[in-house]
């Protein structure tokens, strides 16, 4: 049986699972012990003993790239990394705002996405129609301006915007990252996950 890795660290709560036979059979935030945890190498070892797998069925690595937090995102993708180049795996690149859009979608009312970055700046993003459509690394002040040329939307991200409903998730769900692996063509042989970090001048 063939098993799928999948990490999400970008909103700064490292979280990894395994999925199998399409459905997710170990998730790290249900553990007390791993909850919060950035040891990957337990959190690995846990959930394949815990499935009954070995680390030579991992057929497939789907990694978290953000944006978001500079150094859990970068540790998340370095461990997917060293992993991928270990068993000969390519790494399937997960946009944390593909993931926030999906997650927040309604179908129809386009997600506005607003996390963090170095102050002033923020990391800002639009996604409609099933896709990313927009992103951006920009001061918080540009990013409220082009929402406010917006009729409506639906907040996600770790940013309350005056007069919006609060953020609806900062947080996929790992059955929206295991959808987006299932959804997405596979990778080159050699791919790699390459964070979305901030723009450093």
């Amino acid at each position: 049986m063939t098993v799928t890795l999948l990490i999400q660290a970008s909103n700064g709560v490292p979280v990894l699972a395994l999925a199998r036979d399409g459905a997710i059979r170990f998730d790290s935030s249900a553990i007390d012990c791993l909850a919060g945890s950035r040891d990957y190498r337990l959190m690995l070892e846990t959930g394949l003993a815990e499935i009954g797998a070995t680390l030579d069925e991992i057929t497939r690595i789907g990694c978290d790239i953000g944006p978001g937090g500079l150094g859990v995102t970068r540790t998340a993708a370095a461990f997917a990394n060293g992993l991928g180049f270990t068993l000969g795996l390519p790494i399937y690149a997960l946009p944390a705002f593909a993931l926030l859009g999906m997650e927040a979608s309604d179908g129809q009312t386009p997600v506005a996405l607003l996390r963090r970055a170095g102050r002033p700046y923020v990391h800002f993003g639009i996604y409609r129609d099933g896709t990313l459509a927009h992103y951006e690394h920009c001061l918080e002040e540009t990013a409220l301006e082009k929402l406010a040329e917006l009729d409506k939307y639906r907040l996600a991200g770790n940013i309350p915007v005056e007069g919006a409903e609060p953020p609806k998730t900062n947080t996929a769900e790992m059955t929206t990252l295991l959808t987006f692996v299932d959804a997405a063509p596979e990778p080159a042989a050699n791919a790699r996950a390459y964070p979305i970090v901030e723009v450093l001048t």
